[in-house]
């Protein structure tokens, strides 16, 4: 009895915690990218939830998944754009900036949600796991590794291409570079309002596609403020996983399995308010950054200007 519960319980959380994971991971490598050129974006709260409206309303009139995907990573850049001339171009508080986007982002979504289902959401068509003759079927790996949406792979193919750019290339070198100290990149040829301007805008991008990731592969819908907190997780992960695609991805499978661990436990212990379970997540990321983020270094010119000397 007792272990055929916990086989129950971990093949559970091995099979759901990957999708679960990806929406925060999507935001989470653009926010890697980003926070490595030196600038801080505490609006992918913000930008997610302007991802999962708009790639929603992009599905149900269009019935095209890539699009809506497209049209959601779109918005992103787009809010991100405005993050990047506040705060590279015009040199305003990263901070405050980032917390205007999240507010933003937050109250148009409820206003599209409003204005266009009148806050009724329609059921949309979502984006289906891949099966594979066999090797699905296989236990406890089967689904986790050869059972997973096609998002879900492409994510995990940016991860591997990320950590690449990142740590063997010389684009790589420069992004890090410029957020360790410009003023360097700078004298060594390097633009560094270009490669932040870059790096702002790939991880808007993200954020929207994580988003959307939310709306055409997990749930089918949108209710107003969705996210929960899923894009201010995805900043803490940077910090847990110090700047490191693969130590960011570890990061997002855990509060993924310990999401779908809660859950599990909600529906057999039913006296307890769910309010209790769904603290547990966030409490995972915040002791994962206590023991193991505190000690991260982050680029020594994150969140500050760069104002290039005449």
């Amino acid at each position: 009895m007792i272990q055929a519960f916990i086989y129950v319980l971990i093949s559970t959380v091995l099979i759901g915690m990957v999708p679960r994971a990806m929406p925060i991971f999507a935001a989470a490598i653009g926010e890697n990218i980003d926070q490595s050129s030196g600038v801080l974006n505490l609006g992918v709260e913000g930008i997610m939830l302007m991802g999962a409206i708009i790639g929603l309303e992009v599905d149900f009139f269009t019935h095209d998944l890539i699009l809506a995907f497209l049209a959601a990573g779109a918005i992103g850049v787009l809010f991100s754009l405005l993050h990047a001339i506040a705060t590279i171009t015009f040199r305003a508080d990263q901070v405050v900036s980032g917390t205007a986007i999240w507010f933003i982002g937050w109250g148009i979504s409820g206003v599209i949600f409003a204005a266009t289902f009148r806050g009724v959401s329609p059921t949309v068509h979502v984006l289906g796991s891949i099966y594979i003759p066999y090797l699905t079927r296989l236990p406890l790996v089967g689904k986790l590794i050869f059972g997973e949406d096609p998002m879900a792979y492409i994510l995990i193919a940016l991860l591997i291409a990320g950590q690449y750019f990142l740590y063997h290339t010389k684009q790589g070198l420069n992004l890090r570079t410029v957020g360790n100290d410009p003023r360097v990149a700078e004298i060594m040829g390097v633009n560094p309002f270009l490669y932040r301007y870059a790096a702002v805008l790939f991880g808007g991008f993200m954020a929207g596609i994580g988003g959307a990731y939310l709306t055409l592969v997990i749930v089918g819908s949108f209710y107003f403020d969705m996210t929960a907190g899923m894009g201010f997780i995805a900043v803490a992960l940077v910090y847990f996983g110090k700047w490191n695609p693969w130590k960011v991805f570890a990061g997002s499978l855990i509060f993924g399995a310990v999401y779908i661990f809660y859950i599990y436990l909600e529906t057999i212990i039913v006296s307890v308010p769910y309010e209790f379970f769904d603290m547990w997540p966030y409490l995972a990321v915040l002791g994962m950054i206590l023991v193991i983020g505190l000690r991260a270094r982050a680029p020594t010119s994150l969140a500050m200007p760069y104002i290039k000397e005449e």
